[in-house]
């Protein structure tokens, strides 16, 4: 009888300690924290993204990307754009901002692109003309987060969204010849290796 009180004791107690535990650890874990796609900057695209987390496990962010220049004026070559990326993510185990996670992101972005060859023959259209308006994108991502000290990580993903993109066609050349609007929809890979700053 004497171990039944000390059981029941056990089951009684141990909860409440075990939930105390759990909010502690969940205290302690990293809440904000910023980052940058080195990718997205060897494109000359600066940008970066702040992520808050929500519980133990799901974050929720936000990115910005800008690419406010001309690649070559005398030819009209440019990938001029904005981008805004609202994203939330699940990491697989108990720890946000460690190891695997699944994400999701809705993506819009303002562009004036035109004489560039993407690579893997993406996008031919804009070898020869001149495309300028706005897309939306849906899209989902796998990624790895390593931690390299307690205030840095780096993190490697790849997916892919499903976009619709609507624009006004243009010949490359300056004030080139006006071809009429178009819109389509499109894959956009997407690739990334982030350096993250955890603020706190």
């Amino acid at each position: 009888m004497k171990y039944l009180y000390i059981l029941l004791f056990g089951l009684l107690c141990g909860k409440p300690l075990l939930a105390q535990q759990s909010d502690g650890m969940e205290r302690s874990l990293p809440r904000v924290a910023l980052r940058t796609n080195l990718l997205y900057d060897a494109t000359l695209s600066p940008n970066l993204g702040v992520d808050v987390r929500v519980d133990s496990t799901w974050t929720v962010g936000l990115l910005a990307g800008l690419n406010a220049w001309d690649i070559d004026k005398e030819k009209n070559k440019k990938w001029r754009h904005m981008l805004f990326s609202f994203r939330a993510r699940k990491y697989v185990n108990d720890s946000v901002f460690h190891k695997g996670y699944f994400e999701a992101d809705a993506i819009y972005s303002h562009f004036n692109v035109g004489n560039v060859k993407f690579p893997l023959g993406l996008y031919k259209t804009v070898r020869e003309r001149r495309l300028q308006g706005d897309l939306l994108a849906l899209g989902g991502k796998y990624g790895y987060s390593w931690i390299l000290s307690r205030d840095w990580r780096i993190e490697a993903e790849a997916g892919v969204a499903i976009g619709y993109a609507w624009f006004k066609e243009y010949d490359c050349p300056h004030c080139g010849t006006y071809y009429g609007k178009d819109d389509r929809i499109f894959l956009l890979p997407q690739l990334g290796v982030n350096i993250v700053y955890i603020i706190n």
